[in-house]
């Protein structure tokens, strides 16, 4: 598998607090400090520094005090509020940064590329990190092989989809697959905001709350 080959690219560093649950029936409480590099793909500057932000609010605010689990988890943790990040597997920092680098690409749009996502856990692996940069995600399983079924409401499983979803749903043979279920728009709000579309105050001075993010210009 060949590697990004790219000699200039800009680099976004943060980080966010999880709980992960493992393969035994165990919580562990994390901080995760993620550099991502990433490259300006697209002469639309606006769109691409839309881009950007909602790369930053998905990790900032959505993955923000989440909980990273399984398919396979021994637990489920149905009746809280947090967000529920369903991995493909165990979320070792490997798999976080695979799957992470798929999703930020695919909310990325093409306006920015994803060249590398480099993943450090403050509380297990202090003084290691892992860095994925791969251009195809191999390990990630097929949507047939993630939900069962090809019969779906969409076509990729959430990490390849350009929205805040972070699992995907049960479905049977009575679902109506041609109504998906609903999710907070935030990410295109976030992109009407940029954009000048959508107005952060109304007449008589309302100011839109987007989950309490206000905008801002790189």
């Amino acid at each position: 598998m060949d590697a990004y080959n790219v000699n200039s690219f800009t680099t976004f560093t943060t980080q966010f607090n999880a709980t992960l649950i493992q393969s035994d029936t165990m919580l562990l409480s994390d901080t995760f400090e993620v550099s991502i590099d990433f490259i300006w793909s697209s002469t639309d500057l606006a769109k691409g520094n839309a881009a950007y932000l909602k790369i930053k609010f998905f990790l900032e605010e959505i993955l923000h005090q989440s909980v990273f689990t399984h398919k396979a988890a021994p637990m489920t943790l149905h009746n809280l509020d947090n967000h529920m990040i369903v991995f493909p597997y165990i979320p070792s920092s490997d798999i976080v940064a695979m799957t992470l680098h798929a999703k930020l690409n695919a909310i990325a749009d093409g306006y920015l590329e994803i060249v590398a996502i480099k993943i450090g856990s403050k509380f297990d692996t202090v003084n290691m990190s892992y860095t994925y940069a791969d251009e195809e995600y191999p390990a990630l399983p097929s949507l047939l092989d993630w939900v069962g079924t090809n019969k779906y409401y969409y076509n990729e499983p959430w990490w390849h989809r350009n929205s805040p979803e972070t699992c995907d749903y049960e479905v049977n043979e009575e679902t109506d697959l041609t109504n998906p279920p609903k999710y907070d728009n935030v990410l295109d709000e976030i992109d009407s905001v940029i954009l000048g579309e959508l107005k952060l105050k109304e007449d008589g001075g309302e100011v839109i709350d987007i989950n309490g993010w206000k905008p801002e210009i790189v």
